[in-house]
Formats: C-alpha cells, structure tokens, sequence
C-alpha cells in the first residue's frame, strides 16, 4: 500500500472573539459564522453569543450560559440551543433551553429539557422535532422535542453515553453510539441503541471503537448521504486497541471500513496525532477531514477524498472495493500554540474555521480568543508535498543528481581553478522534511520500533536512499540519532501504555515497549520526558 501525501497548508489568523471562550458551540446560522455560550476566563460560564460579519466580531446576549451545552441549526433558520454545566468549573447539567433567531440575532427562553443535561447532543429529523441523547455525570436518556415547546421521554437507552453519534436512518429512525459513558470511561461494548427500534449489536464494534471526544456537535456534519434517494450514509472515525485510526462507512444500521489507499498516518513527525474530531463533510467536493493535533502543537488535517464511491444503501461489495478506494492525504500546519482545541466549522468555499478552545495543555481557566481559517481547500498557497511511492523518490533524486552533475561540470568550464570552497558545494537539499515523514512512516508501519531487529540499512535500502543521507536527515531534522529516534518511539508506547494500562506492572511495560533493559529504559524514558516514570504518571495524574 502506498504512503499517503502529506502537504503543509495555511492558516491565516481572523480577527478575535470579544470574549475567550472554550465549550462553546459553533455553526453557520445563515451566512453568519456563529459562536455560542461556553466558559471564559477563571473557568466561567458566559451568557453570550457572537456573530461574525463585515470583517468582526459582534457580541450579543443569551438568556442563559450554555457551557458545553448542544446547539442544533433548524430548517427553519433558528438555533435549538440547551443544557450545559449549571456551575463553573464544568460542574453539574442544566434544564435550560432557548432559540436564537439569526434574522434579529435574538434569543428567546421558551422551555426545559426533560432530563438535565450537559455534553449531549441534537439532530433534527422533520418539521422541527428534534432528538436528544447523551450526559455526563447524570442520568442519560433519549428524549424529543416535538418543534414547537415540549420536550418529552422517549426512552431509556441500554448504553448512557457522552457525547454520542447520532445518525439518521432510512426508515425515520436514529441509531445511537459512542466511545466513553457518562462518567468518560470506555463503553467498551458494540451495542448501538435505536430511538424506535431495539438496541442491537455490531461486530465491527468489537475491534474499533468510536474515536471519542468531548465536545458537542452535530452528527449531520458527518453525513455523505442522499436524503432524496433513501441513502443515509455517514463516516465515522474509528480507532482500535492499537490506537490506529480509520474510518467507518455506516449505511444505516450496517457498519463496515472504508476502503482507503493508505495507511492513515499517526506520526509522520515522530511525535504521535490525537485526532480528535467527528469526519467533517465537504458534501460538493466529496471530501471530509478528521482534525487532529501533536504535543508541538502542529495541527492535522486527515482530507478523506470519497467521489466515485458505489452508491448506497447497499454495502460495498469485495469487487467494488478491489476497484474504489477513497483517497486519503494528511495537510499539516506548522506549530500553533495559539490555535484551540474545538472542532472546526466549514466555511461555505471550503476551509475550516478554529474558534478559540484551549490549547494543548488543556487549561480551562484560560481559554483563547484567538480565530483560525485554515486552507485545506487547495486554494491557498501550500508548502512542500510530500511523494507517495518510492519510485517518485528515485526520479526526484535523479533528478537533482542530474542537475548537480550539469552544475559542477560548468562550473569546471566556466570558472577559474581558484575557487572558494564555498562555491564548490552542493546546495541543501530541499526534500530532507519529506524525507524525514517517510523515514517515520516506515518506522511506524506495524509498530516496528518495538523490535530490536530494526536496522537504519533496512529504511535505506526501503526509501532508496543511503545510511549516510537518512543520519544527515535525522540529525539535521530531529537533532538525534537513529538509536535515539527509536527510544523517543518507546518512551512515547511505553506513556500510552502505562495511560491506558496503571495495574500493568512496569517490567511489563518496558518489555512490551520494546527495550532489552531497565536501565536503557529509565535512561530514555528521563531523556525523553525530562522526569522518572514515576513522576510522570504523577505529573498526569494531576492533570487528569
């Protein structure tokens, strides 16, 4: 399977929010960029909205704070917004329900969810009903707001869960998932539940789970159906006990991979991708993006290029997917630190917006103002793509062997014998950050940093390249060696490892993360981390 693209995009910064905000909501209410509610500064929650027109920001009052409350954009033009936390700090869940009528940039206060609620979410079905599911730290149920002011049980679901998906289903229904319950633990099960029907289970949901995350949203943003044509197909991010990410094509009630031309990259810099964001559908060009973010604060856009896909409801058959795969590219940003952890909006000509969130180090009592507008659309100017194949590597470096060869024996013509050193030499080769992706997607493929049998020959003689050319590459881009690059590799399974894992026994975790001693390990482990194992679990711990 080939390597998947990677290209360096743009983000261009917007004029600020008026307030800091993270747990927010945002969506387009009309041609209006919207934001609403959340928490700012000292963790508080803030009854406001803003709406983004003639190039600023213009802040309007809310009935009430919708702190990591749902928001759900009508057919009829307004905003269902409800629930969230009742206290600061992101303490308790709220009754409180209002709309926001874009036309007067107005909100009205006109009813109360029938369970309290924060970190739930909405999707419209007809005529204004809308379904709502989803908690934390409370009771969970599935209720309906019938359009106009009641909201009223439906039932009872079989898994309570944050955050969940929800998806439209053919026959009028919606089917209900997710990956952590309302206490953030992992659901660990494959039931999905039904508004109407029973709760079912799927295979698939065995081995992947849904990728989670802890922000309200839309699941229509994930939608690539077609209402007229009875076809309610989704994609959904998924993740396995490997923590390899792919994506889900589900059809109504039947979930099955999609079929992809690459292996979607998790650390094509060295330094792990939390993606962390549902697969947001660019629903004319066909293409969808999963965000995600690394510890250096780059950030990644996973675009997911789905055109020609066999049309649904039907599966995707063994010959239809030995003949269509949907094409997969990673765009990069470089380091962002003023860039928050939200989900993005897609913007009516393609791009994503990033509205404030915290950043990586997750501090709720200062959120960010800041906004993004990311280009991933191709129209703004990208930076350095990366080949796909091998054999694309073996013609570029021909290629500039080519041209440093025509370059030296002019120079030899045309110069005079005495001349500086510096003249003679080669110029930089301006492929040594592909190189280094490629360098790390081959030592990433099946985990092979946790063998000792991995060799720098074997990625030189793989990428074509010299043991010389891929040090250089790593010492100039990394500032290491390859034996320490490696190391950098285990501490990082060996921190995933004793995250997800705290009864592992550490002798447990230094074998499986591929290290022949203890003392090699605590050595790289502090190297790497600057602190023990020890206080780093409770360095995270505290920050947990």
């Amino acid at each position: 399977m080939a390597l998947c693209p990677i290209v360096k995009v743009n983000a261009e910064r917007l004029p600020e929010l008026n307030i800091p905000r993270a747990g927010h909501n945002m969506f387009y209410a009309g041609d209006e960029l919207t934001v609403v509610g959340g928490h700012t500064i000292s963790f508080k929650p803030t009854a406001t909205a803003e709406y983004y027109k003639d190039g600023q920001w213009h802040q309007l009052p809310t009935e009430y704070p919708h702190d990591n409350g749902l928001a759900v954009p009508l057919t009829s033009g307004k905003v269902l917004l409800a629930g969230g936390h009742s206290e600061p700090l992101g303490i308790g869940q709220s009754y409180l329900v209002e709309s926001y009528d874009p036309a007067s940039h107005t909100c009205t206060g006109f009813s109360s969810l029938y369970t309290k609620r924060t970190l739930a979410q909405g999707i419209e079905l007809d005529s204004g009903r809308v379904v709502i599911v989803g908690n934390h730290f409370h009771h969970d149920a599935i209720e309906l707001f019938d359009g106009k002011k009641t909201f009223s049980l439906v039932k009872e679901v079989a898994v309570e869960r944050m955050c969940p998906y929800i998806f439209r289903t053919s026959d009028g229904d919606v089917i209900i998932l997710g990956a952590h319950d309302t206490r953030y633990q992992p659901v660990g099960s494959s039931t999905v539940d039904r508004m109407k029907g029973t709760p079912f289970s799927v295979p698939l949901l065995d081995e992947w789970q849904p990728m989670p995350f802890e922000r309200s949203f839309s699941s229509d943003v994930s939608f690539i159906g077609d209402e007229q044509k009875g076809d309610y197909s989704y994609l959904l991010p998924v993740v396995n006990s490997d923590r390899q990410l792919a994506i889900s094509l589900v059809r109504d009630t039947v979930f099955t991979l999609l079929p992809t031309d690459c292996v979607i990259p998790m650390a094509p810099f060295g330094d792990s991708i939390l993606y962390d964001s549902p697969a947001i559908v660019h629903r004319q060009a066909q293409r969808a993006y999963v965000v995600g973010r690394d510890m250096r604060n780059r950030y990644y856009f996973l675009t997911i290029d789905y055109a020609q896909m066999p049309a649904g409801p039907s599966v995707i058959t063994r010959s239809q997917e030995e003949a269509w795969q949907a094409k997969l590219k990673l765009l990069y940003t470089d380091p962002m630190p003023d860039m928050g952890c939200t989900i993005p909006v897609l913007t009516p000509d393609g791009n994503l917006v990033i509205t404030g969130g915290v950043n990586t180090s997750h501090d709720n009592f200062a959120p960010l103002s800041t906004v993004w507008l990311v280009h991933v659309n191709g129209e703004a100017p990208v930076i350095a793509e990366s080949c796909s194949s091998a054999w694309l590597w073996v013609i570029v470096a021909v290629a500039l062997l080519s041209a440093l060869a025509y370059i030296i024996i002019n120079r030899k013509r045309h110069k005079p014998i005495a001349e500086s050193p510096s003249e003679n030499q080669a110029p930089a080769t301006p492929s040594d950050e592909e190189l280094m992706q490629r360098i790390c997607q081959s030592i990433e493929r099946d985990r092979q940093y946790l063998t000792s049998r991995l060799r720098l020959s074997d990625i030189a003689v793989e990428l074509g390249v010299s043991v010389t050319t891929l040090t250089d590459c790593i010492q100039s881009q990394r500032h290491c060696t390859f034996a320490q690059l490696i190391a950098e590799y285990r501490v990082h399974y060996a921190q995933q490892l004793l995250s997800e894992n705290p009864e592992m026994k550490l002798y447990a975790v230094i074998a499986e993360s591929g290290f022949t001693s203890e003392s090699t390990f605590f050595r790289s482990f502090k190297a790497v981390t600057g602190l023990s194992p020890k206080e780093w679990l409770t360095q995270s711990a505290k920050l947990d």
